[in-house]
């Protein structure tokens, strides 16, 4: 029965890996009648956070070859010059504000200026952010992985909008794009405090799209998965399709050019109406998910001892 056993275990993992890979390619609803890129963003100022690099990096370069004025931000000024150089050098307008949006300091000096040299702009990206993966079990004297990824993927996101928001609505027109995790849909198990952020912030944007109806300002949460950028080098998830950086563009581009109130690929939407329809089916897969790949050496390090009446079931899984 062993034997039977691991070889269902190992076709049940396979079938998981297979779906997947499948569904993680974003599909793009074809519009043959709607606006393109340039309609929404020729002429527009665009203000993408955390654009030193990734996702970021890679819609300021599409936006302003589409004749946006886009200004982008991060902490690392070689690297948001090297975007300013790469636009210009196209024949686009960019423009570089480094920042720091886990400060209240920081949120605001970028607000001021932003407002001071540009006004609001039309298009608001929060796309900066941080991820840490670790299981609860693992996180016990770690709150403080909490409080980071809530800094600045929830604090920082928030504090810009307060600030950016209002003139906006003064305007009468803006799109608040918010890069947000498929593990907020999904329930990705070992990423609780990243995902618990970005849920968090998805929460506020719901609010403010209900404030801010009536007032022009349209706002999009969009479900990236795991991309393939540095922020995943630590997870170690061989054999699962991480997204290459060109298609979560394209996924953020889609958010600006059809404006939904939120984007996910199929994979999200998967996850979405599993978690609706069948929960306790969905909590049971994902429960074998997490079992299927333990933490990094570097989460197990944080500390966690099982406990010496678990059974050894229980010690594998948290091993």
């Amino acid at each position: 029965m062993t034997g039977v056993r691991k070889r269902l275990a190992r076709a049940q993992n396979e079938l998981a890996r297979l779906t997947i890979n499948t569904l993680t390619p974003p599909r793009r609803l074809p519009s043959p009648f709607g606006p393109e890129l340039r309609d929404r963003v020729h002429g527009k100022t665009v203000l993408i956070t955390g654009a030193s690099s990734g996702i970021g990096r890679g819609l300021a370069v599409r936006v302003a070859a589409e004749g946006a004025l886009t200004i982008v931000t991060a902490r690392r000024a070689t690297e948001l010059a090297d975007v300013v150089t790469e636009i210009r050098d196209a024949g686009g307008q960019a423009f570089a504000i480094v920042s720091d949006l886990s400060t209240d300091s920081g949120v605001d000096q970028l607000a001021d200026e932003v407002l001071a040299e540009f006004g609001a702009p039309d298009i608001l990206v929060n796309n900066a952010g941080r991820s840490i993966r670790r299981s609860i079990a693992n996180s016990e004297h770690r709150l403080h992985d909490y409080e980071r990824t809530m800094r600045t993927n929830y604090l920082g996101a928030v504090g810009l909008m307060l600030r950016l928001l209002p003139p906006m609505r003064r305007r009468g027109s803006g799109q608040v794009i918010t890069s947000s995790s498929i593990g907020v849909v999904a329930d990705l198990p070992r990423f609780s405090a990243y995902i618990g952020s970005k849920a968090a912030l998805e929460a506020v944007v719901r609010v403010a799209a209900v404030e801010c109806l009536s007032d022009g300002v349209v706002f999009t949460n969009v479900h990236i998965p795991l991309v393939d950028t540095d922020m995943i080098g630590p997870t170690g998830w061989g054999g699962y399709t991480a997204l290459p950086i060109e298609d979560a563009v394209e996924m953020m581009v889609d958010a600006i050019v059809r404006r939904p109130n939120q984007l996910e690929n199929p994979l999200g939407a998967a996850a979405l109406w599993t978690n609706r329809l069948a929960p306790g089916l969905a909590r049971r897969g994902l429960h074998h998910f997490h079992r299927m790949i333990p933490d990094s050496p570097a989460a197990k390090s944080a500390g966690y001892q099982p406990s010496r009446y678990q059974t050894k079931e229980s010690n594998h899984e948290q091993n």
